[in-house]
């Protein structure tokens, strides 16, 4: 992607909103695409953009939807456009600071910890009477057919010539593709849950005078999945706050889920690759090394 020329698209975007120039304009690469925050005075909205064909229409999606279930603020679209050639979403600049910067102080990591996992709970509460949403938008009431059809494509992808996957990686792939149905058993009996899908607390907000929750940014693939595909994502950055552990103290969780969580987690890099072309050899192999010690 073209930085400057993204700059440009997002400048425009805020003297179209403004009727003048940004005096703030700063450009941030993402893992998806990039982030333009802008700003004059009081005037401050973010453009974002995506590496993806189609991400931005469902971060769209998810972003409504959202808004209209969680609490906490969720950031508002202005605008939804294409510009030479580059899909773009114009939306509310929020106030607050990266969870990721959550000050080593008691009080606020407990107050933050206690209010983010008050959300999350109360997002996955939010069921849907058809079960699994799919791709196509249907629904089943079948857990493992949904996962294949959320990870079915996913599957061939790195089992193909093309893909950047190792011979040893894919045989450990397809071994965990045919373990599918017995690693989900003990919660296909649950019901769906909305899941924002990347809702590590890098996405997250929190507000320097309260440390309550600010805001919630940047769902992935959004939906009405399993709670577990949102749970995963709460050891990924900053376990020292123990985000995930106080969670699972709020809300048990069927047996087997130290196990899910590598599988899923596994799944979830799987489609990052699929979607992106990123790939670790290492940090696969350790992954699956972790899934491996705790289903022996």
């Amino acid at each position: 992607m073209n930085k400057p020329q993204l700059k440009a698209i997002a400048e425009n975007a805020f003297f179209s909103m403004f009727r003048r120039k940004a005096d703030v304009c700063d450009i941030q690469e993402t893992f998806y695409g990039w982030v333009v925050f802008l700003a004059s005075g009081k005037s401050k909205i973010v453009v974002k953009f995506s590496r993806e064909v189609g991400r931005i229409g469902k971060e769209v999606a998810s972003l409504v939807q959202l808004r209209k279930i969680v609490s906490c603020p969720v950031p508002e679209i202005y605008l939804f456009g294409r510009e030479d050639g580059y899909d773009y979403i114009v939306l509310d600049w929020l106030d607050g600071v990266s969870a990721h910067q959550l000050p080593e102080d008691s009080k606020a990591v407990m107050t933050f910890r206690e209010d983010y996992t008050d959300i999350l709970l109360a997002l996955h509460e939010h069921q849907h009477p058809q079960g699994f949403e799919l791709s196509n938008g249907q629904f089943s009431q079948n857990l493992s057919s949904a996962f294949d059809d959320w990870m079915g494509s996913v599957y061939q992808y790195l089992m193909s010539v093309g893909s950047p996957f190792s011979t040893k990686l894919k045989e450990k792939f397809a071994e965990l593709w045919e373990s599918r149905t017995k690693v989900l058993a003990p919660i296909a009996h649950e019901s769906s849950s909305f899941v924002h899908d990347d809702c590590h607390i890098a996405n997250v907000l929190f507000d320097p005078v309260t440390f309550k929750v600010a805001g919630l940014l940047d769902p992935c693939d959004s939906g009405f999945k399993h709670r577990e595909l949102d749970v995963i994502h709460l050891f990924d950055v900053r376990s020292d706050l123990h985000i995930a552990e106080r969670y699972l103290e709020k809300s048990h969780l069927d047996d087997g889920f130290e196990a899910r969580r590598h599988f899923f987690s596994l799944w979830d890099d799987a489609k990052h690759s699929r979607n992106m072309g990123w790939y670790n050899e290492q940090w696969l192999t350790n992954k699956f090394s972790l899934y491996e010690s705790v289903i022996q």
